[in-house]
């Protein structure tokens, strides 16, 4: 196995994982503040979209991560 092709899969699976898991975090942020009925009032529904957003970003980058480095020592 080659080491470039397994930081270059870790870093696409990176990049990727970022994307998806930051798109599904948002949509799980708005069923979420839809569902809870979240208040607007100073930007708290926004607050709580953020959060699930960041927390997707940073769930998708650890299984970008994962699932590319073992797909290139396949």
């Amino acid at each position: 196995m080659s080491t470039c092709r397994i930081i270059a899969l870790g870093l696409a699976g990176l990049l990727l994982g970022g994307i998806a898991g930051g798109g599904l975090g948002l949509l799980g942020g708005l069923a979420y503040t839809e569902l809870a009925a979240t208040s607007g009032f100073e930007g708290e529904s926004g607050f709580v979209v953020a959060g699930w957003i960041f927390a997707g970003i940073i769930a998708g980058v650890i299984g970008g991560v994962i699932l590319g480095v073992k797909r290139a020592r396949r």
